[in-house]
């Protein structure tokens, strides 16, 4: 079973439920991420950067550090028509306007409406992780 978590920048959200669902997740289950909008202010995709590497993802690192989880070497990638078809599932965290056409419709979407961490403290952001975690275990449970 393969899921595909997305966000809008695949800095946050769907980093955290890629790697909490991989950390949890039965043999025969694996997940990816990406993002609706992975590229900066001026256009330039931003593809491949590492999070280590990504102003403002310190704490979503930090936050997964304190489930055992490494995220420093985590990459940011853009989503496309092929991830969507790859993916048994796949879990939407952004916002619908950022969606894709293709995403629109699509039977295999299942849609979690959590905040974006950017900007937010490391408290925050701790609380987004647990929800996250939550609704991971509650996906797995539901895919066994």
């Amino acid at each position: 079973m393969k899921i595909h978590f997305v966000c809008r920048g695949n800095v946050g959200r769907s980093q955290m439920a890629e790697a909490i669902f991989n950390k949890l997740a039965p043999a025969g289950f694996s997940a990816t991420s990406s993002g609706t909008k992975v590229f900066d202010k001026d256009g330039n995709s931003k593809e491949g950067e590492k999070l280590k590497d990504r102003v403002g993802a310190e704490q979503v690192i930090e936050v997964l550090k304190e489930l055992g989880i490494r995220a420093e070497e985590a990459e940011r990638n853009q989503i496309t028509e092929e991830s969507v078809v790859a993916a048994d599932k796949i879990v939407i965290m952004a916002e619908k306007e950022t969606w894709p056409d293709y995403l629109i419709g699509n039977d295999k979407i299942i849609y979690w409406d959590i905040i974006d961490p950017k900007a937010k403290g490391l408290d925050d952001t701790r609380a987004i992780r647990e929800q996250i975690h939550g609704l991971v275990e509650r996906l797995i449970a539901d895919l066994k």
